[in-house]
């Protein structure tokens, strides 16, 4: 019965880290397909520097004018913060 408890653990142990592994494996994926250019240092400098600039409450005339048009009448127009980030990141994140 004691063999069997310790085998059981350490099945559990594996296949938790297993699950875990698949999981963030998944994650990372998913975003890389979903933002392609979120690899890329210079997309993820315009992601970090859109938010730092934003975060205050002003926006920089170069900041502005760094996000496509379209993109910026669809943060203007949302109000939920966490789809404003969404689409922050598809600004920068979808060009090439």
């Amino acid at each position: 019965m004691y063999k069997v408890l310790i085998f059981m653990r350490k099945f559990y142990k594996i296949f938790n880290l297993q699950i875990i592994t698949i999981f963030i494996l998944g994650f990372c994926i998913g975003v890389i397909s979903i933002w392609p250019g979120i690899i890329s240092g210079k997309s993820r400098k315009c992601f970090f520097n859109i938010l730092k600039d934003g975060s205050d409450g002003y926006v920089k005339i170069g900041t502005v004018l760094s996000i496509n048009p379209n993109y910026l009448l669809k943060i203007k127009k949302t109000k939920n913060k966490y789809l404003r980030i969404l689409l922050i990141g598809d600004s920068c994140f979808r060009r090439f």
